[in-house]
């Protein structure tokens, strides 16, 4: 009996102030009455008010179905990107604009947020094989269309360059150097194989509004 009515004791987040939402509206660029919808459907799915990492995990696991299980890591880590206040848990300001940078931001917004995943981590090293299945995998979470074909030869490049054979390892804050210093390496990685079919790739911007 306790524990019944313990279910109906959790904490109704407070409605956001027009402050908030005009903040938000700069940040995303959406209506005040898009911000207000969003919300109603993020507190009827989080009551308190906020996701905790494994809500987070379980969110973007229905999303992406079968591949999830590949990627926990890599959602693990948005999540942290994502937490600015670092409170382990994701608010609805926070939510909100991973899902419009996701779903709506440029590819150079979403690279940039790839390369911000690694910042912190200095030293970290990536052999050839670990790049291409990082880079893949990324590009999927993001719905990012990409080309194996270019991935690889970006990847070989940027080995050569630095002069390192097959079984080197990279430094990754190097490799993001070499590409941000490199705009044709930039353009190649985002080159997309024109005898491939990226359809499935926007299958996730059509679910994602549901949470």
């Amino acid at each position: 009996m306790g524990s019944l009515f313990s279910c109906f004791q959790s904490k109704i987040p407070q409605s956001l102030t027009t402050q908030e939402i005009n903040i938000l509206s700069l940040k995303t660029k959406l209506h005040p009455k898009d911000i207000q919808e969003w919300y109603l459907r993020f507190v009827h799915c989080y009551p308190y008010g906020f996701l905790t990492r494994q809500q987070f995990i379980k969110y973007y696991q229905q999303l992406l179905d079968e591949h999830s299980i590949k990627i926990k890591g890599l959602i693990k880590e948005l999540f942290d990107v994502f937490d600015l206040n670092k409170d382990d848990k994701l608010d609805f300001s926070e939510f909100l604009l991973l899902n419009i940078l996701t779903n709506d931001g440029s590819i150079d917004d979403k690279l940039n947020l790839i390369f911000l995943l690694y910042y912190n981590k200095k030293g970290k090293t990536m052999s050839r094989d670990e790049l291409k299945e990082f880079l893949r995998n990324i590009f999927d979470l993001f719905d990012i269309p990409s080309s194996k074909i270019h991935i690889n030869q970006v990847i070989n490049k940027i080995f050569e360059k630095n002069s390192l054979n097959k079984h080197d390892r990279i430094e990754w804050d190097q490799f993001v150097k070499e590409i941000l210093n490199d705009d044709t390496l930039f353009q190649e990685l985002i080159s997309l194989d024109f005898n491939q079919d990226y359809s499935q790739h926007y299958s996730f911007i059509q679910t994602y509004q549901t949470f």
